[in-house]
């Protein structure tokens, strides 16, 4: 492989993406560190374990409290756009749910976010959402738009990382040990994310780089 190989991911999604965190154990007088940023430090140890350096990896957080489905698509366009990324990380879908829309018109924004991401020459890598703890009505509804998901992207070949799967416990409920308000996450479940995005996603992409 001649010359440096540059990857550059976006991630684009609500506060869960941005790392917001109302009360973390681990920091408790400072803002969480996002997922974005313990992925930035595994794709680092990871290319210098393997003697790699010739590939140059960049993740941007473009992660916004309070964000939908709907507010992703016109950000989508209005800054993620002009970045020029590669890969666009997808995780959204939360506030919505909270805000009473069924999963089946959630879906539809999340499908029109992977075509609108395929149109600015990226591709897309879909997620699914982290379940919830204390909130137990909202993890049914959190599964069936999972299921959505899951079922889009494997009949799309649509990049997918399984957030859900990784995250909870055996009743389908948030690890408390990942949370730190039933909803948002912990350091820890920021870092267990991101070991779930490389794992199922970025680390085949930088693998396919040396085939």
């Amino acid at each position: 492989m001649a010359g440096t190989v540059s990857l550059v991911f976006a991630a684009l999604g609500d506060s869960l993406t941005a790392g917001f965190v109302p009360y973390d154990p681990l920091r408790p007088m400072g803002p969480g560190i996002p997922y974005t940023s313990y992925l930035d430090n595994i794709v680092v140890t990871e290319l210098s374990r393997r003697g790699i350096e010739d590939v140059s990896v960049q993740f941007v957080n473009f992660g916004v409290n309070g964000d939908t489905t709907r507010g992703m698509l016109g950000r989508l366009k209005s800054r993620v756009a002009s970045l020029n990324p590669d890969y666009v990380i997808l995780w959204g879908g939360t506030n919505d749910l909270y805000g009473g829309f069924p999963p089946e018109d959630v879906m539809e924004n999340l499908k029109a976010l992977y075509v609108k991401t395929s149109e600015i020459r990226a591709q897309p890598i879909a997620c699914t959402l982290t379940s919830v703890t204390g909130f137990d009505a909202a993890i049914p509804l959190i599964r069936h738009l999972n299921e959505l998901i899951r079922e889009h992207c494997s009949e799309n070949s649509i990049l997918f990382a399984d957030l859900y799967a990784t995250t909870s416990d055996d009743e389908g409920r948030l690890e408390e040990r990942y949370s730190s308000d039933g909803v948002h996450l912990t350091a820890a479940g920021n870092e267990r994310v991101a070991q779930a995005v490389y794992g199922d996603v970025v680390e085949g992409l930088i693998d396919s780089l040396f085939i």
